[in-house]
């Protein structure tokens, strides 16, 4: 088919709406059970014998050890966040006040994005074509798994020159689990080599295929680092460089970041060729930088209908201005690549960014939206996170969509569902673990 990033076929017939059976299915039946501390109980509820649980507070031991050494360069205390002010989410000159009006608010913040943060994807046609896969491209984990699943590659060709990529797609066993309507799809963009998993154990504890194929869910997997290398010197090898042809990069071409959400934009156009796959619930699961990714990711493709941003951090969920844990210099100086080079321009210069990341959760109203934290990772910064995803609340409000808007932290392991918006914060150090995916 031939494709052009803003103006393809599927995108186009796409609905902008999240489906509604896939949100009343999963995330309100979802506050009930997830309202309870993390135990399981067959006769009782926990939340009813369990103590009453205090707002989450970073552990002062933590903090005092984070604080020490090396580390003493970046802030884990709250009395050092600096005084600061967000952009208003909904707009200047004047704010949004009608759906009408964040149409246009909208598009001008998904700009700011595109040219200060994760960079400007290319526009030009490319032929892309979906092909089986070897199955020595994947470990061979998915025997004995109640499910189909195809590996298969994603092939672009520009002129002479070709790209190709791997990822699998799986469907729910169709004599355990008949097909009687078309199904949602749980997409997820998979940070870790897949040779960092010995076993099926393992890859399930970080993709817990198992449960979303049980549900009655297709899934489908793609690893970031196929679509475009995860190091500074990967240009040349990737899909950036590819379409660009391994011309320089301007200062808001775009990084990896992008780049791997254009990658889960093709893996949908193939899943979407299923007509036992509902258009209309599609949901993306990111962890760490995939969790910045399917933020980011979702914000460009308004297929997707709901998005699981997992300790996704400086880049991701949270909020740039509050200098904690990893800052936008940091980031910029590890992972370059990541971003478009002008995004570097504002280390240690937070406030002169035209955006924050409550405005990148803003961008995906009023599809869902779910944002989670760990205790232990105060580099991701977890109340950045959580105070990002309440000061986007205007927006869902104004598209008429309850969500998290009180300012206090739920507890520990306590998640919080209001409306289309979820968070958490659990026990434990930056993972994603099936406590997460539960």
């Amino acid at each position: 088919m031939k494709y052009a990033d803003h103006n393809s076929p599927l995108r186009r017939r796409s609905p902008l709406t999240p489906c509604l059976g896939f949100l009343l299915g999963c995330s309100i039946p979802l506050g009930f059970a997830l309202a309870a501390p993390f135990h399981d109980d067959e006769n009782r509820r926990v939340d009813d014998l369990a103590p009453i649980q205090q707002p989450w507070e970073a552990d002062a031991e933590l903090v005092e050890k984070l604080s020490s050494g090396q580390n003493q360069k970046f802030n884990y205390r709250e009395s050092n966040v600096p005084q600061f002010n967000l952009p208003n989410v909904l707009g200047d000159n004047p704010a949004a006040t009608s759906a009408a009006d964040w149409k246009v608010r909208r598009e001008q913040t998904l700009e700011q994005f595109r040219s200060q943060v994760y960079g400007r994807r290319p526009t030009l046609d490319v032929n892309i074509q979906f092909e089986a896969a070897p199955t020595s491209d994947h470990p061979d984990f998915w025997n004995g798994l109640q499910g189909e699943f195809s590996n298969l590659h994603c092939v672009i060709h520009a002129d002479a020159r070709e790209f190709r990529f791997p990822f699998v797609i799986a469907h729910p066993n169709s004599t355990e689990l008949p097909v009687s309507k078309p199904r949602p799809l749980v997409l997820f963009i998979n940070n870790r080599s897949q040779s960092e998993f010995t076993d099926a154990d393992r890859l399930m504890e970080f993709w817990a295929v198992d449960q979303i194929l049980a549900q009655g869910y297709s899934a489908a997997m793609v690893y970031t680092a196929d679509i475009d290398p995860d190091r500074a010197d990967g240009y040349a090898t990737g899909v950036r460089g590819f379409l660009a042809d391994n011309q320089p990069r301007d200062q808001d071409a775009w990084g990896s970041l992008s780049a791997w959400g254009w990658g889960i934009s093709r893996v949908l156009d193939y899943a979407l060729l299923d007509p036992n796959i509902d258009s209309k619930c599609i949901a993306l699961v990111g962890h760490s930088r995939g969790g910045k990714t399917a933020l980011w990711a979702a914000a460009e493709d308004p297929r997707i209908s709901l998005v699981y941003s997992n300790e996704s951090g400086c880049g991701g969920a949270a909020l740039s201005r509050r200098r904690f844990g990893e800052t936008v210099g940091r980031i910029t100086t590890a992972f370059p690549h990541w971003f478009c080079d002008n995004f570097s321009s504002y280390a240690e210069e937070e406030d002169r960014l035209p955006v924050d990341q409550h405005q990148l959760i803003a961008l995906l109203a009023p599809r869902g939206v779910y944002v989670a934290s760990a205790a232990d990772d105060l580099w991701a910064d977890p109340r950045g996170e959580f105070e990002s995803l309440v000061a986007a609340a205007p927006v869902f409000q104004l598209l008429g969509k309850d969500s998290i808007h009180t300012k206090q932290m739920p507890p520990l392991n306590s998640p919080r569902v209001e409306g289309v918006t979820g968070y958490h914060i659990r026990s434990g150090p930056h993972d994603l673990t099936r406590r997460d995916w539960s």
